[in-house]
């Protein structure tokens, strides 16, 4: 049996709505609307978001293996596999024989994304302000709590 977690939002509109109330439904709602924001936002620099994220990992760490990818953008690895393929494709990710473990590859950022970094870093901050422009800090801290502990979930 499966359990749907649902918040109690019965008190405030009068009614329980069924969908609206599930936070499973609206993380995923909410996570395509910026997901859409953000592809929008870096559709110039030909990339969408889950390329980007990608990438600022890797700029932001350096060098990685695919699996450590993975757990630091919460992809799948086959997805990550697939990005990575497309990045290294286009000449913005490479791979590395890792010195320790000559059966692993290690991935780290291109030149060319070492030259992107200050543009996906205004995109960044030019689109996060815009989502906190519209936010209570209350409710910004509180979302940030939030994220945190449904990232610990197995």
């Amino acid at each position: 049996m499966v359990a749907v977690v649902f918040v109690d939002r019965a008190r405030i509109h009068g009614v329980e709505p069924p969908l609206s109330g599930c936070i499973g439904f609206r993380l995923g709602a909410t996570h395509r609307r910026v997901d859409r924001l953000f592809n929008r936002a870096y559709k110039p620099l030909g990339l969408d978001y889950p390329q980007a994220q990608i990438l600022l990992c890797l700029l932001d760490e350096g060098l990685l293996h695919a699996h450590d990818l993975a757990g630091r953008t919460g992809y799948d690895p086959s997805t990550v596999s697939r990005l990575v393929r497309e990045l290294v494709r286009r000449k913005l990710v490479s791979r590395k024989p890792d010195p320790d473990d000559g059966r692993k590859r290690l991935l780290a950022p291109a030149k060319r994304a070492r030259e992107l970094q200050p543009r996906m870093a205004q995109i960044q901050e030019r689109v996060n302000d815009r989502l906190l422009r519209t936010l209570v800090r209350r409710d910004v801290d509180g979302f940030l709590n939030l994220a945190e502990v449904l990232e610990r979930l197995p």
